[in-house]
């Protein structure tokens, strides 16, 4: 039993080392758009008015992941952060040490965070929450209740 608690923390940490690998190999698609998006606004400041005028009527998960350069990078070094932090649950997990219950909190919610403004995508945080509700079954009720609000969130993107 003890062997097998240790195979399924381990091949937990090994899928939030390749999410994280995955992220990392996607990183610089976001500041593409961004830059698409300057150049679409410099030519003629006609054309720069009307989408202005719809992004103020679009959803806005739309206009928040247009976010300038520097606020870019300081969201992606929180992201970057908040995987650490996971991985290293897991890797404490893995030699028998409970994490703070507060720590987990707080990056729960600074995971809901990094969703709203379009950092992390809805699927993402809620994957990364059923992994910690399998791990920590001692934050089922907080977990359950995040899981709910990332669902609001997803459901508010679409």
């Amino acid at each position: 039993m003890n062997s097998s608690i240790r195979l399924g923390l381990i091949i937990g940490f090994i899928v939030i080392v390749v999410l994280i690998v995955v992220v990392y190999i996607f990183k610089p698609a976001p500041s593409s758009p961004s830059n698409t998006a300057k150049a679409k606004e410099k030519p003629t400041p006609a054309v720069v008015v009307a989408p202005v005028e719809k992004k103020a009527v679009s959803v806005t998960p739309v206009q928040s992941k247009i976010v300038a350069a520097p606020d870019q990078k300081v969201l992606i070094q929180q992201r970057d952060q908040l995987y650490k932090e996971f991985a290293a649950i897991s890797d404490a997990l893995s030699h028998g040490q409970q994490p703070d219950l507060r720590q987990v909190n707080q990056m729960l919610e600074q995971q809901k965070q990094l969703v709203k403004t379009g950092t992390v995508t809805a699927d993402e945080a809620l994957s990364y929450c059923q992994f910690l509700k399998q791990i920590l079954p001692a934050m089922d009720h907080q977990i359950d209740q995040s899981i709910i609000e990332l669902e609001k969130l997803k459901h508010s993107a679409t």
